[in-house]
């Protein structure tokens, strides 16, 4: 009886021990709830048992750039932050040459430290970083023709939000360091509540400045400004109208509602029912002054993923055109504006798109999942052959698609794709599918 409780007893211990978690998974977990000090605590603890852990030095790299840049203002934090971060990659590359996140982050951080520099008026410090990015990695091949791509496909002269760290970091890469397409003014959308950055826009040296009908002093003092549902009416000028076949009188309705809110129950007014204070945030409010003052007078575009909730309901008047999507003055569900097909039937079999390949050697796995935007891209071009007939059409697109795309990056998805353009093609009807933004 003794002997199986001592076997039992021993099970019990190895089983524990089995489930009981690593000091890497721990600070994941820390990291999680955006206890980021207490992450890099962990993994500190965890490389005094594992030194030559490559993955915790990425890591390391990873959550000190949060704990930087993405959490509450720290005590005593300086430019020499960057220098931490960039010596936890520099040792994950070493101990990993391959690693493709430690250089992804190496561009974030080149990213997050360019823009203090821009803040202090150091342009030549900007290029620099985004320079020292390229030089170690951050900008490989594919991503390189992916910002490319994604440039080529706006008018000459226009606007262009972005979203997220990689392609604003491309763009502005090539922009600052190669001189291409510096007529496109690149603008993160996510920046336009700090102060600062509206300013820059504003009153640029660096890049194309953008036209805004607020002053300097209004920038300096932004904060979440007092908001309900409200209509703003935008006049629409005559070129555009006679190009939309718009009536004369026609003005772009855009419905902008509050993006703040708070639990503060008020009532503005004696005869108002007390309900819960909405804002309008700055950056909402900065989005709404470039779009009214530039009057259609420069193309705008939004990179393609963005999500809803930071598109204030201008998503309502895109026109898909592959990697990016034009604001139209009118609402283009259900018309022929929804897709600009000469651009995606250009992209389709005019760009070679040569150096996707490189994503197979050079993959940055947080990342490098974009290029499935040029799988929708595809994916809506075959949808309209559908929807009008042209079946002959399809199979240039499948030989396009077998030909660039299919290279086995995503070996399981690129073959589904390949499966299920074959079998639109074989159903009858014209009225199959819909337009999709995203597919994988």
């Amino acid at each position: 009886m003794k002997i199986n409780f001592i076997i039992i007893f021993s099970l019990l211990t190895v089983l524990s021990f089995g489930q009981e978690i690593s000091l890497k998974e721990k600070a994941i977990e820390e990291f999680k709830k955006e206890n980021y000090p207490k992450a890099i605590e962990i993994l500190k603890s965890a490389l005094k048992e594992t030194p030559n852990d490559a993955e915790i030095f990425y890591y390391l790299g990873f959550f000190t750039h949060y704990n930087a840049y993405d959490s509450r203002p720290l005590a005593g934090y300086d430019a020499s932050y960057s220098n931490i971060v960039f010596d936890y990659l520099d040792k994950a590359l070493e101990l990993n040459p391959n690693y493709g996140d430690a250089t992804y982050f190496y561009s974030v951080e080149c990213g997050a430290a360019a823009g203090r520099e821009m803040k202090m008026g150091n342009n030549s410090s900007v290029k620099e970083y985004y320079q020292k990015a390229f030089d170690k990695g951050g900008f490989p091949e594919w991503a390189i023709e992916y910002g490319k791509s994604t440039l080529d496909l706006c008018e000459h002269n226009a606007i262009l939000f972005t979203h997220g760290d990689f392609i604003l970091n491309v763009c502005w890469y090539l922009q600052l360091c190669k001189s291409y397409r510096t007529d496109i003014s690149v603008i993160p959308l996510t920046l336009l509540d700090r102060p600062w950055y509206a300013q820059k826009i504003k009153n640029n040296t660096l890049f194309t400045k953008v036209d805004l009908n607020i002053s300097d002093e209004q920038l300096i003092d932004m904060h979440p400004y007092k908001w309900d549902t409200t209509t703003i009416s935008l006049d629409v000028p005559k070129t555009l109208k006679e190009k939309y076949t718009l009536s004369q009188d026609y003005k772009m309705d855009w419905l902008i509602e509050p993006d703040y809110s708070s639990n503060r129950v008020v009532s503005k007014i004696n005869s108002e029912k007390a309900k819960p204070r909405t804002f309008l945030s700055g950056q909402r409010a900065i989005l709404l002054s470039i779009i009214e003052t530039n009057n259609w007078n420069r193309p705008i575009y939004f990179a393609n993923g963005f999500e809803k909730y930071y598109l204030a309901g201008l998503d309502e008047y895109f026109q898909n055109c592959g990697l990016v999507s034009e604001l139209l003055p009118f609402k283009t569900k259900e018309t022929e504006w929804k897709l600009n097909i000469n651009k995606l039937e250009n992209f389709v079999f005019n760009n070679k798109l040569s150096k996707l390949k490189s994503v197979l050697i050079t993959d940055q796995p947080r990342v490098s999942g974009i290029i499935v935007s040029y799988y929708n891209l595809y994916y809506n071009l075959v949808t309209y052959y559908k929807k009008q007939g042209k079946t002959d059409s399809i199979d240039k697109i499948i030989e396009a698609y077998e030909n660039k795309l299919l290279i086995g990056f995503r070996n399981e998805k690129e073959l589904g794709l390949l499966k299920h353009f074959k079998e639109m093609k074989k159903i009858t009807g014209a009225n199959y599918g819909g337009y999709v933004k995203h597919i994988v």
